[in-house]
């Protein structure tokens, strides 16, 4: 995982507040999330600033790619990282998201007396901007002029199509010893056989369109009698996958942010969505997944 930083301003009537909220993650594969807490930070310090410092030399996955991608406002500023660290170790209240109690927001909505604060936390749930929800689909609007032809057919046809299933399978980077034994081991073919299972059960003939970095692997374990393959949205075109899974109307997960941005951006309130009964190997995420996602086991 990854992580990002929130400078707030003005909390809501009282002293300037400045205040960096941290985070570690960006696009597709979290940092809807942070730019989806930001805007609800917005609400209680107007003047909030995303600080990007420590992503200054980050590279994985194009980097910082919201402006390129959904029309959001510029909110981010870098300073040089070992400055940043000596301001924020002499003159901000840090506030982080895993010390606060579970279920609660009060932490991110109360007035400090301290003027400089400093929020720090992955905000992997929806929860934190459950009450914007509307605010933040409009935000999270893709361009469709940015979108090339073959994928603007594409979402032609997966309008039409009352059945249409995304199914994302992540392999790539979650093979790696780095990443197998938390995450990249956890949805494996008996996750996948499962939730095709119960996807048969909730939806009539099924059409599955696939977006997964080893179409070759799906095609040998996970035979499908109704399977498109998209396998064209490769290295900056890469968002264009959540765009489309977006317009499906039902979703199998795994456990990938990304995938997560892809089901929750569609706005269908009858959309089924099956996700992994764990989304880390050896630990919990309990909120991770919203209200009514629906979870198979993975083993």
């Amino acid at each position: 995982m990854s992580k990002c930083k929130l400078n707030i301003a003005d909390n809501k009537k009282r002293t300037k507040k400045y205040e960096t909220y941290k985070s570690n993650r960006w696009f597709g594969k979290s940092k809807c999330l942070f730019n989806a807490f930001y805007l609800r930070m917005k609400k209680y310090y107007p003047k909030v600033r995303i600080d990007l410092s420590d992503m200054m030399h980050y590279k994985v996955h194009y980097g910082y790619e919201m402006h390129r991608v959904f029309n959001l406002p510029h909110t981010e500023f870098c300073i040089n990282q070992p400055l940043k660290k000596v301001i924020e170790f002499l003159f901000f209240k840090k506030i982080y998201e895993r010390k606060q109690a579970p279920n609660s927001l009060r932490a991110f909505e109360k007035k400090y007396f301290w003027p400089l604060l400093y929020f720090k936390g992955f905000y992997q749930s929806e929860r934190f901007f459950a009450d914007i929800k509307d605010e933040v689909r409009e935000s999270f609007t893709f361009d469709k002029n940015k979108a090339n032809s073959r994928n603007l057919n594409m979402l032609e046809i997966l309008d039409k199509d009352e059945n249409a299933v995304s199914l994302h399978i992540r392999r790539g980077d979650y093979l790696q010893p780095k990443h197998w034994a938390t995450t990249g081991s956890v949805c494996q073919l008996p996750y996948y056989q499962n939730a095709i299972a119960e996807m048969s059960r909730r939806v009539a003939s099924p059409s599955y369109y696939i977006f997964s970095d080893d179409i070759a692997w799906v095609k040998e374990n996970l035979p499908l009698q109704n399977a498109v393959y998209i396998d064209w949205n490769t290295d900056e075109d890469s968002w264009q996958d959540m765009m489309l899974m977006s317009h499906c109307k039902h979703h199998i997960i795994c456990n990938s942010t990304f995938s997560w941005w892809g089901a929750w951006l569609n706005p269908n309130m009858d959309k089924t969505v099956i996700v992994p009964s764990r989304w880390f190997q050896h630990s919990e995420a309990p909120d991770i997944y919203p209200t009514g996602w629906i979870k198979v086991p993975v083993s």
